[in-house]
């Protein structure tokens, strides 16, 4: 491999590096899928092959996420030693990241760093002390899939995929009932004692004034602290991506130069 093509295979896994690759789901898992949550627009939900490079550090398994631009899309990432189709704890942890796409779009589209769920998965995560165990978010979705003992897995441990696609229906989920603002009073502090666990609807009159009264400033400032960070980490992940994408071209496109250089300048090596 001459110099050239050397330089454009690094700007390729720099590229990827950045920007895991986008995987097509096998038609039995997007049944599946489509089984578990029959209100999720799928269609607005890509799954990508390897963890983004600022989630690689963490040692997770796999992460959902926002697009950067695309106000309705949301990024399904799996470290490639995890992405198994075939068996009810790998199906599980693509239906676990799903059920995070069907929060993602339950709490609202955005654009930019406007996201409503990474502000409110912030803050649930600062009232959790910032630890993954524990977070009501992820709570949430454990209470379905995601682990050896959730209810999918625990049922379907040892079922091949003919079997998962068939009961899969016995898990629908046609909403996580995720309630932006009651979830937000929940996380923040000097609120959250307020806040019980019945839906608003079946809560005293007078607790629901309390609460309104009490909470609206505490409220607005945890919106306003955790918007703001997620407008920071979002404006960090744009500058670090648009630099990488930027360096992977400039690698890929003076490799390109060379190589045309090699094959004009010795094209019998350039053949071998």
């Amino acid at each position: 491999m001459g110099l050239g093509e050397a330089l454009k295979e690094r700007g390729r896994r720099l590229w990827a590096w950045f920007f895991p690759p986008r995987v097509p789901l096998p038609g039995e898992v997007e049944r599946i899928l489509r089984a578990l949550y029959p209100c999720l627009d799928l269609s607005a939900v890509s799954f990508h092959l390897g963890l983004p490079h600022f989630a690689r550090w963490t040692g997770g398994v796999a992460i959902t996420i926002p697009a950067l631009l695309a106000p309705r899309r949301t990024r399904v990432y799996v470290s490639p030693r995890h992405w198994d189709v075939a068996t009810a704890e790998g199906i599980g942890t693509l239906a676990h990241e799903a059920y995070h796409a069907l929060q993602v779009q339950e709490s609202g589209w955005g654009i930019g760093p406007l996201r409503p769920f990474l502000v409110l998965y912030f803050a649930c995560g600062a009232a959790n002390g910032f630890r993954y165990e524990g977070h009501p978010l992820e709570v949430d979705a454990y209470r379905l899939v995601g682990r050896r003992r959730s209810p999918f897995e625990s049922a379907l441990w040892r079922a091949d995929v003919e079997r998962i696609e068939r009961e899969s229906a016995r898990f629908a989920t046609p909403s996580c009932e995720l309630r932006f603002w009651r979830k937000l009073a929940a996380s923040t502090p000097l609120v959250r004692r307020l806040v019980d666990s019945r839906p608003p609807a079946d809560a005293e009159p007078g607790r629901l004034w309390l609460l309104a009264l009490v909470g609206f400033l505490p409220i607005s400032l945890w919106l306003l602290l955790w918007g703001l960070a997620a407008s920071v980490v979002w404006l960090a992940r744009l500058l670090v991506e648009s630099v990488g994408a930027a360096a992977a071209g400039l690698l890929w496109g003076a490799g390109l130069l060379l190589s045309s250089f090699e094959v004009i300048l010795a094209p019998g090596r350039a053949g071998r």
